[in-house]
């Protein structure tokens, strides 16, 4: 992959990440804005609660408004999916495409809304079920296990499992996989849907949709694409409540961090998101320039 430098990096194009392209940008800063689609907002079939619209607009509407505006003001914005970040005094953002470096980073891809409807899944969370392969695949070296999802994000928690586990294996849950087969290397793939969960006093075995039972000593949810939560998981903040906790000027426990929007919690809403992003984008060119980065 290439490796491109950059000051600051905006993960995510919703109201928080575009919020604060527009404030960095007016701060003396032009961001690189990665995102991979609108999420919620997209979705969302009328927008009606927020100032200055006289009429409802349809959240894909007030999405790609929102893209068009930073555009404008030559802030590059590029659709590629976010799959993992680490931090080494500077970040490393990689993507399905590049990985990038970048001083300061602002986490705004809001939150999952999708989850695995398995009745078993709190009993077994940390006890077999886990959200982060980087952090939790050394507890299972040289054992079976199995990664939830059928994307990009799914397949590259699996190759991180890949050279510890002694087999890995993709569950689908019924979806087709997004992904080519020629990427798989030893990695396999199961596409039943999952019907419940077993094991005393770990998780053991799952029951598929075929009345087989799928034996595992850990599973790993990567449903979708990875979002600012799964990113900060792996990062080692504290998360609260499944999302990220955040001090009152956005920032986090690691430097030149910050977090706005639906993934820290709080009011769902279009209107608070744009707040934390205003904030964000302005602390994070505060700290640039206090580090002497600009």
């Amino acid at each position: 992959m290439d490796r491109k430098n950059e000051k600051l990096i905006i993960a995510g194009a919703g109201p928080a990440g575009v919020s604060a392209a527009l404030y960095a940008t007016r701060s003396g800063v032009t961001p690189l804005v990665l995102h991979k689609d609108g999420g919620a907002l997209e979705t969302a079939k009328s927008i009606e609660n927020y100032y200055g619209l006289p009429n409802p607009v349809s959240g894909k509407e007030l999405y790609y408004n929102g893209i068009s505006q930073i555009e404008a003001l030559g802030v590059p914005v590029r659709k590629e999916e976010l799959l993992a970040i680490s931090y080494d005094g500077e970040y490393t953002v990689q993507t399905s495409e590049h990985a990038y470096h970048a001083k300061a980073l602002i986490l705004a891809t809001g939150t999952k809304r999708n989850t695995l409807a398995l009745k078993e899944l709190k009993k077994y969370e940390n006890s077999g079920i886990s959200y982060c392969a980087v952090c939790d695949g050394f507890f299972y070296r040289g054992k079976e296990v199995a990664v939830l999802g059928n994307g990009i994000y799914a397949l590259h928690e699996a190759k991180v499992l890949e050279p510890l586990a002694a087999k890995v294996t993709i569950l689908t849950n019924g979806k087709e996989p997004s992904f080519s087969p020629d990427e798989l290397g030893t990695i396999q793939v199961n596409t039943h849907v999952i019907r419940s969960a077993g094991g005393d006093p770990n998780l053991a075995w799952l029951e598929l949709d075929d009345g087989s039972h799928f034996s595992l000593s850990g599973l790993f949810v990567a449903l979708g694409t990875a979002d600012s939560t799964d990113i900060a998981r792996k990062l080692g903040l504290y998360i609260e409540n499944n999302h990220i906790y955040i001090e009152a000027d956005t920032s986090t426990a690691l430097p030149g961090l910050y977090a706005a929007g639906d993934c820290t919690g709080g009011m769902l809403q279009i209107a608070k998101a744009v707040y934390e992003g205003a904030l964000a984008g302005t602390e994070a060119v505060k700290y640039l320039k206090k580090n002497q980065e600009l």
